[in-house]
């Protein structure tokens, strides 16, 4: 009876485990990261009895956790994923409802603006026109600073919110480490607490949806965590340490947040988190919020230049140059946010054009003028020579030059328009060579006149001449005043007064310079048997009269004072010989007079007989680009390439071509219905004289000089006449409004986009991630749902099965007592019998 009673026992024993561990996942049916618990029973021991062996009833062997480490694996990951679309779709959706809101977006600031500009243009006097064009330009500035303020507080934002996550993510690895801990006190995971493994992987799930981690476990259970991209990089749980993750400002890329492991301990760069919720703000931030700052940023910078430029170029209602319309303060956030109105007076919007054309009353053609300035671009040269270039005083440049016989000529480049005290020297010429100089419209300035094929062969626009330039020698070699524009350029020998620095020979304090008699010392003089023909020579701007040969020292002196005898005596000339040199020299007294030995119809070479090199000299400022050569008219085909020697030297250059053609008006005249010439104004110099050339882009006839652009209504007639000047009232025209009006269209912006098309096509990219995270979320949200799915199959309680095990259970126990019952029945019953 007694085994009959012990196998019954161990029954009700073993089945009472068995229900109080279904009834423990009952009660935990809604716990939070709880696995289903099975218990496991097992046969005791059997009992041989005579040759055969007799069963002693079952035991309570374990509690097993219903767990697969993939499909928890498979969970964590999925968490991850799904929970970076979340942040990301939120915050994406928020800055499309700010980029295209009308209050906010600056697509209606932008068509305001120009549209008040285009008012503006068509009625520039109005005084309503130009402050509706002000309030609208700081609309304009307002609007950009009000979307870079919400970009700021969707920056400072997203910091938080990674900032709080890691400060979340750091506590839930310090809870992993403590949970190791515990861990740490059994050798296997099976003998440990099922409550404190659910624990575990719980904190891991919560940690997987802040960042994407890896997992090795122990034979124990205890987790190691990592965030790199192997378990052995990026290690946040590692038996019993934590590494904490801290997040701070990236030092090589302005706006972008790092983050770094350890900081404190043994620092560690992570590579950035690109899933779970910290992955979803940062891909939000890199991928969409930053690229639309700096877009914006690029954008204002990139109106606000093209802008200015365009109002600089102008001039305001009281006819000053116009200045920045619009600037930048500094701002923390970017250009955009310090965008600024500079203008607050109307008066001082630049709306008309600097230049401005006037047609003649009594033109006989019907011809209206428009005029327009764009900076011009020339073929050719655009400086000095080579190191002639970089002859700024008090450096001096000297090259050789080679001269072609198939050419006869060579080019030293250009001398651009205000170049300052410009000294070019040709050293030692030969008997052909000669400097020129000349326009871009091929005024002859200085030098020989050119034959048929040196001009053929100068006046091209390779060389730097203006297209349709002609050739004229009408101020060839001549004498200030009467020089180009009045510019005092002169070749030959010079001196000018000398000036001696005087000091206080008791404070030691400057006084003004003393003024020097003016003296020309030339080089040894070397008698030669060649003569000086009449003209070939000037002194100050006088013809020389003929000088027959042998040259001797002697002999030059007395043929220069005989030809200055005429001169006043305060003013003339004196030739002397000094130590074998000949010395040109001003009376004294007069230090008011330079003296000037120069070219007239002869060459260097017989400058160079007197024992003087030829310079081309530049006194003050030039008053265009002018294109120099070295000739050398001795050359025949097939003679080898002969050289000279050329030093430079000048002061400065600070020429503006724009605003040298507004100091003086030009007179456009035209001598036949396709021939025209342009005079300048102020010296009645001829700057060009050239043809109508059929412009290929507009159907009526046009002109160009210098950048300056007169388009014709209707084809010119002969006598017509028309005047450029530079605008100085600031009402002639709306040249720079209409050119403001135009920046809209213009394609100013990467991927040849106007400026509104660039931030169309920035909200439209925007739209393309929401459009994408939206899709992603969708997708991510049945793999996460089917994942939960699977971890419940296993690993979560069913109430229909635990009901049925409950019954099931109960049974056996109901059976197993009553076999206990039955064995005391039985016991009983044998102590009753006598």
């Amino acid at each position: 009876m007694s085994d009959l009673l012990s196998i019954g026992s161990s029954g009700v024993t073993a089945y009472q485990r068995a229900l109080a561990t279904v009834s423990n996942n009952i009660a935990n049916v809604n716990t939070d990261g709880y696995t289903r618990q099975d218990v496991s029973l097992a046969a005791n021991q059997p009992r041989q009895l005579g040759g055969s062996y007799l069963g002693t009833g079952a035991r309570f062997d374990a509690v097993q956790r219903q767990y697969d480490a993939f499909v928890e694996s498979n969970l964590r990951n999925s968490n991850s994923d799904l929970q970076s679309q979340k942040p990301l779709l939120s915050y994406v959706n928020r800055l499309i409802d700010v980029m295209g809101d009308e209050s906010i977006g600056l697509t209606t600031a932008m068509n305001r603006f120009f549209e008040s500009a285009r008012d503006l243009s068509s009625d520039p006097a109005s005084v309503v026109s130009r402050s509706i064009f002000l309030r609208d330009a700081d609309g304009l500035a307002a609007r950009f600073r009000q979307l870079a303020g919400q970009f700021e507080i969707m920056d400072n934002e997203t910091r938080q919110s990674v900032e709080t996550d890691v400060g979340q993510a750091n506590a839930l690895t310090s809870q992993l480490a403590l949970m190791n801990k515990q861990l740490a006190k059994h050798t296997s995971a099976d003998k440990q607490p099922s409550e404190l493994l659910d624990q575990r992987d719980l904190l891991l799930r919560e940690l997987s949806g802040l960042v994407a981690i890896k997992t090795r476990f122990e034979p124990n259970g205890a987790v190691t965590v990592s965030v790199g991209d192997t378990l052995d990089q990026g290690i946040l749980v590692s038996k019993t340490t934590a590494r904490a993750i801290s997040v701070g400002d990236s030092t090589i890329e302005p706006g972008k947040l790092e983050f770094m492991l350890d900081a404190y301990g043994t620092p560690e760069t992570m590579s950035s988190i690109t899933s779970g919720k910290i992955g979803g703000v940062m891909n939000f931030r890199e991928q969409v919020l930053n690229p639309a700052a700096y877009s914006m940023n690029d954008l204002a910078s990139t109106l606000v230049t093209q802008i200015n430029q365009v109002h600089r170029d102008g001039l305001d209602a009281e006819g000053q140059l116009g200045g920045d319309l619009f600037g930048f303060v500094p701002a923390p956030s970017g250009k955009a946010a310090g965008m600024t109105l500079l203008v607050q007076d109307a008066n001082r919007i630049a709306a008309a054009g600097q230049f401005r054309v006037i047609d003649d009353p009594l033109n006989s053609g019907t011809a209206q003028a428009r005029i327009r300035y764009a900076a011009p671009e020339f073929l050719g040269p655009s400086q000095l020579r080579g190191e002639l270039s970089q002859a700024k005083a008090p450096q001096i440049a000297t090259i050789g030059v080679n001269i072609e016989a198939s050419q006869g000529v060579a080019s030293l480049g250009l001398i651009p328009i205000g170049t300052q005290d410009l000294s070019l020297t040709l050293h030692a010429p030969g008997p052909g060579q000669n400097l020129q100089v000349l326009t871009r419209d091929g005024r002859h300035l200085l030098g020989s006149p050119l034959n048929a094929s040196q001009q053929a062969l100068l006046l091209k626009t390779a060389n730097g001449m203006e297209a349709g330039a002609t050739y004229s020698t009408a101020q060839i070699n001549g004498v200030a005043p009467d020089t180009y524009l009045g510019m005092d350029i002169f070749m030959g020998a010079i001196a000018e007064v000398g000036l001696e620095q005087q000091f206080d020979s008791t404070s030691g304090e400057a006084l003004a310079p003393l003024k020097n008699t003016a003296k020309l010392t030339g080089q040894t003089f070397v008698d030669s048997p060649d003569s000086l023909a009449a003209g070939a020579l000037s002194l100050n701007g006088q013809a020389l009269p003929a000088l027959s040969g042998p040259l001797t020292l002697a002999k030059v002196v007395n043929w220069l004072n005989t030809a200055a005898a005429s001169e006043p005596a305060s003013s003339r000339t004196l030739a002397s010989a000094v130590g074998g040199k000949l010395v040109l020299s001003r009376p004294a007294g007069n230090t008011t007079d330079d003296v000037r030995l120069g070219l007239g119809t002869g060459t260097p070479a017989d400058l160079k007989r007197l024992g003087f090199d030829t310079t081309l000299h530049v006194k003050g400022s030039t008053s265009d680009d002018l294109l120099i050569f070295v000739s050398d008219n001795s050359l025949v085909p097939g003679d080898p390439a002969s050289t000279v020697q050329v030093t430079a030297q000048f002061a400065d250059i600070q020429g503006d071509m724009k605003q040298t053609l507004r100091a003086s008006a030009l007179q456009v005249e035209f001598t036949s219905d396709q021939d025209y010439k342009i005079i300048d104004s102020r010296t009645q110099t001829v700057l060009a004289e050239r043809s109508l050339i059929p412009d290929p882009l507009s159907a009526t006839p046009s002109l160009n000089y210098r950048g300056l652009k007169l388009e014709f209504s209707t084809a010119p007639k002969s006598g017509d006449q028309f005047t450029i000047d530079g605008n100085r009232d600031g009402i002639g025209n709306n040249e720079t409004m209409l050119r403001m009006v135009a920046l809209e269209d213009e394609r100013l912006m990467p991927g040849g986009l106007t400026i509104t098309e660039a931030y169309i096509e920035r909200v439209n990219q925007v739209g393309n991630v929401a459009r994408q995270a939206a899709i992603a979320d969708q997708a991510l949200q049945v793999v996460y749902r089917q994942a939960q799915e699977a971890r419940d199959s296993i690993s979560g309680v069913s109430l229909d099965e635990e009901a049925s095990a409950l019954v099931r259970f109960q049974q056996a126990y109901q059976a197993n007592a009553k076999v206990m019952q039955t064995a005391m029945a039985l016991f009983d019953t044998i102590l009753q019998v006598r």
